[in-house]
């Protein structure tokens, strides 16, 4: 039965919450530090206490002294697998000590009345049911949405953000109220006074802070009108918050969400997409190995065509699932008819339907017809591509992935799926260049070499705890540091995977890590997010993670040649775009955010732990 989600913490007056805070009593540092953090550092603790009172201030100046929740939520390291959420694969990601805390008030009208300390994001007040409206009166019954389905996922990938800003951080904060909306249109939903905090998760790099606001906003919502809403298991709001940041224009999968909200302190989660009943499993990270978050610099701009890349890499997988299934179905009638007897039968099969030509010889999926009746009951997206999935062997699903096209435009995809070449642009989102297409194989490719690495890591994880708890070895002994070893190089095979399989690396990116790894204690490292810029997370022996991180900061932070092509991009932006246009203002602002980040260097790197997922703050008691 899937565990009821729930949350029972009463509001406080703001005064009273603050009165816990200034009294800094040890209870209140033993419950940041251990349960909240899993981190000891006094000065990391202050910090956070300081910023949390930060939050409670801005938020009494702007309603007074009313009931309030004090709430934070993490950010998402993807220290180890990326993108399996998205075609229904089985993700393993953590989560930070970096966070967002905000403060949050009921109100009795549907007014969101938002403030934020941080001067980017300007204070608004807007109604969530107009914002609904527009939303729901997009021009759907036109010729370019003609046959397509009104629904959540069509009207959030041909309208999103409708009647609002692209890229505003608010239409992350509104995502969840429209979700729930659009499910439930009767329910009377409440408004609330938020307040957004002090923030210590990098912004725009990869660690998920816009999933961090999309989950805050959701226990806003919950915590003022939990008597309107749904029971919902936990997994069920998993999938809800997922599907909820379609709303703001990239269509992700729920494992940013599900991790920022249900991971354990010291865990890592693997998050089971590829099961009808969603659900996760907390696993032990292997000891004396720290994390090391590095900041490339290199900022992911999603109001300035990043959603474009990464709505192009679900394309690519949701292209590559039909053309899979269509694949699977044709050999298959054609073994049920008798067609299946002559050797060469699957590729004269496949050029002749669908002018495909095999990377290599498919010698297994033609002589075992055994094989083609696992993949078409068993198969359901690339996330299933892996031999306890499917149940045939490996070396069958690597053939079966080269029966894929290397690449398919959407003219050639028109014609295989019967749809206009217009509706496959708006459907698989269109390519940025004429000659591009969508990349079949190697997205294949991707997901199941991510799948057998993700497999390995949680053997790796549950026998190296399992030992020590049995006294065979201990985390200093030779045996232990194999596991450290063995990780370190699968995390660098998944950033290779990354870089050449679904090609999200960018050179700034791949420059920091290849500095890293000549630093002290290296044993892997990848980016982390959705890549194109952003956070590399840098696997360090533990007593090498600071020296690591002053290395960075004379190797990589501490020479400005290392940002000269991202500088030169933003100031030919600058040169070449209108005044007052969103391409203009994202680099004026880009470009600040660089130099500003130059000028605070120990800010940029940092040791990471992992925290507890998103929570209200239970301060009641601890003064």
């Amino acid at each position: 039965m899937p565990e009821s989600f729930s949350l029972a913490v009463a509001a406080l007056p703001v005064d009273e919450l603050m009165r816990v805070l200034e009294a800094d009593a040890p209870a209140l540092r033993a419950y940041l530090g251990r349960e909240i953090y899993a981190q000891e550092d006094p000065a990391y603790l202050e910090a956070g206490r300081a910023r949390l009172l930060e939050t409670l201030r801005l938020h009494r100046e702007r309603v007074g002294n009313r009931p309030t929740w004090l709430l934070r939520a993490p950010g998402r390291l993807n220290a180890f697998l990326e993108y399996l959420d998205m075609c229904d694969g089985d993700h393993m990601s953590t989560t930070i000590d970096g966070d967002i805390p905000i403060a949050v008030s009921p109100r009795e009208d549907d007014l969101l009345d938002v403030g934020n300390t941080h001067p980017l994001f300007p204070p608004q007040r807007l109604a969530v049911r107009a914002a609904f409206r527009d939303f729901t009166e997009a021009p759907f019954a036109t010729k370019a949405v003609a046959g397509m389905a009104d629904n959540w996922d069509t009207r959030s990938l041909l309208f999103p953000y409708y009647g609002r800003e692209q890229g505003h951080w608010l239409n992350y904060v509104l995502s969840p109220y429209m979700r729930v909306l659009w499910e439930h249109p009767e329910l009377p939903l409440c408004g609330a006074d938020i307040t957004f905090g002090p923030a210590t998760v990098p912004f725009r790099a990869g660690t998920s802070s816009s999933s961090a606001v999309v989950v805050l906003a959701f226990l806003a919502m919950w915590l003022t009108n939990r008597e309107h809403l749904p029971a919902w298991s936990k997994t069920e709001v998993c999938r809800l918050l997922g599907e909820a940041e379609w709303y703001v224009g990239t269509h992700g999968g729920a494992n940013d969400q599900m991790t920022i909200l249900l991971n354990p302190a010291n865990s890592v989660s693997y998050n089971r997409h590829s099961r009808a009943e969603l659900g996760s499993t907390p696993l032990p990270f292997l000891r004396g190995v720290h994390v090391v978050l590095a900041n490339s610099l290199w900022e992911v701009n999603k109001s300035a065509g990043g959603n474009q890349s990464f709505n192009m890499r679900k394309g690519w997988m949701q292209m590559g699932d039909e053309l899979a299934r269509l694949v699977i179905a044709a050999a298959y009638a054609a073994i049920q008819a008798g067609a299946a007897a002559q050797p060469g039968w699957l590729t004269a099969l496949m050029a002749r339907k669908f002018n495909f030509t095999p990377g290599q010889p498919p010698e297994l999926l033609e002589r075992r017809p055994d094989y083609w009746e696992q993949l078409a009951t068993k198969y359901h997206k690339f996330g299933s591509l892996h031999e306890e999935i499917l149940g045939i062997p490996a070396a069958a699903i690597e053939e079966f992935i080269a029966i894929l096209p290397v690449k398919i435009t959407p003219a050639e995809a028109g014609k295989i799926l019967g749809l206009r070449r217009e509706a496959v642009e708006r459907i698989y989102t269109s390519p940025r260049r004429d000659i591009g297409g969508y990349h079949i194989r190697t997205t294949a490719r991707f997901f199941h070499r991510q799948n057998i690495i993700g497999r390995r890591l949680e053997a790796i994880f549950l026998e190296a705890e399992a030992r020590i708890a049995a006294g065979d070895l201990t985390p200093d002994s030779p045996d232990y540091d194999t596991y450290r070893h063995e990780v370190g190089v699968l995390v660098d095979d998944l950033q290779d995977a990354l870089t050449f399989d679904f090609r999200v690396s960018v050179p700034q990116l791949d420059l920091l890590l290849s500095i890293a790894k000549r630093g002290p204690g290296y044993l892997g490292g990848k980016l982390t997010g959705a890549g194109k810029g952003g956070c590399v997370s840098i696997l360090t022996r533990g007593e090498s993670s600071h020296a690591m991180c002053a290395y960075l900061d004379r190797e990589y932070y501490g020479k400005p040649e290392r940002f000269e092509t991202y500088r030169q991009m933003l100031e030919d932006d600058l040169r070449y775009s209108a005044p007052g246009s969103r391409e203009y203002e994202s680099a004026q602002e880009r470009l600040h955010i660089l130099e500003s980040a130059l000028a605070h260097i120990t800010d940029q790197r940092r040791v990471v732990t992992f925290s507890r997922g998103a929570c209200p703050l239970e301060l009641g008691g601890k003064g």
